[in-house]
């Protein structure tokens, strides 16, 4: 992979090129119809250093190294394991008694690969979405290092997307219309996911349209990223703030929920668009209708008649399992390559 990372690193999709990511696709497809299964990677450690919560993203990767032959060790700071310091140049006087400085670098020295999680602190703007954290532990990492989520992508996540899009439309994909839907939430979620589905979308030649309330617009560096991935790949992006209307020629929605920019300045104003101004945004039969039998995709875990309503979440256009499932079989890719099996 062309990242300006060591190699195997995998920090977000927009540092490879589409036919490496296309390739992998390709790989993942492979290995998902014949249900690869061999023992080629045994001796091989997979470190995975979760500072949040985790259910798809630790048990897909567990279950793709130990399908290749590996072994997987699971860290979570603070819960059977030291409490990590991520600040730099701070004075260690408090419960944090390690820093992850030497964390990453000790773990550098058991394990061949080392994913971590680590989402966005929701503090400070600049620093989740220029992804300053994880860029850190990649300095400190003498292996390669997969981001699982951080501040401002999530890469994994948006491939098993990509996969998913592929299996539904073939061919025909780029004909498609590819709806980014905003939905409420009760807590501010992070950027990472609809920075990430808003790019590998317009990387895969569809249609994009960010359907959002107008407060809710992602960061401009991702938003023309994808517009450039768009163009380069014959599609196009716009931006639709009204529900309706955004919703109408739709091919499949991918609803998701995140806080807008506000929240860093004024969290209590942001929190009354999102709960109260704008709950009117969550996905149901309603909502639907407005499209032409559209597929739904959610990157999962989602609150129900919140985010989307039981009667969407439970139709037969709703592909958010599907998805759950295709995160194994990308990642599983991504460590065959990795690993040379």
């Amino acid at each position: 992979m062309t990242t300006p990372y060591p190699s195997g690193t995998l920090l977000d999709t927009a540092d490879c090129s589409t036919d490496e990511l296309e390739a992998l696709l390709e790989l993942a497809s492979h290995l998902k119809s014949t249900g690869f299964r061999t023992q080629k990677a045994a001796g091989n450690m997979l470190g995975l250093l979760f500072f949040n919560s985790s259910l798809r993203t630790r048990v897909s990767f567990e279950t793709a190294a130990v399908q290749l032959g590996a072994s997987t060790s699971h860290i979570q700071p603070g819960s059977g394991s030291w409490p990590l310091e991520t600040d730099f140049g701070t004075v260690m006087d408090g419960d944090k008694t390690e820093h992850v400085k030497e964390a990453v670098a000790v773990l550098s020295r058991y394990c061949d690969v080392l994913g971590v999680r680590l989402f966005a602190g929701m503090q400070d703007y600049e620093t989740d979405l220029s992804d300053a954290l994880m860029k850190e532990i990649v300095k400190y990492a003498d292996v390669p290092v997969l981001n699982l989520e951080s501040g401002a992508a999530h890469p994994f996540q948006s491939l098993a997307d990509w996969l998913t899009l592929r299996e539904l439309f073939g061919q025909d994909i780029k004909d498609k219309t590819f709806v980014l839907r905003w939905a409420p939430h009760p807590k501010p979620l992070p950027m990472a996911v609809p920075n990430s589905a808003l790019q590998i979308a317009a990387r895969a030649g569809m249609n994009v349209v960010l359907n959002c309330p107008e407060e809710y617009l992602l960061d401009d560096r991702f938003t023309e990223s994808a517009e450039n991935f768009a163009q380069e790949a014959g599609g196009n992006l716009s931006v639709v703030h009204d529900q309706d209307a955004g919703m109408q020629d739709a091919d499949v929605v991918y609803v998701k929920s995140w806080g807008a920019p506000l929240l860093y300045s004024s969290p209590d104003s942001e929190q009354k668009l999102r709960t109260t101004k704008y709950q009117n945004w969550t996905v149901d039969s309603h909502a639907m209708d407005q499209t032409s039998d559209a597929k739904v995709m959610h990157c999962l875990p989602v609150r129900r008649n919140v985010v989307i309503t039981d009667e969407v979440l439970d139709s037969k256009n709703a592909v958010h399992i599907d998805q759950a499932e295709n995160r194994m079989h990308v990642q599983k890719a991504w460590l065959h390559q990795l690993w040379n099996i």
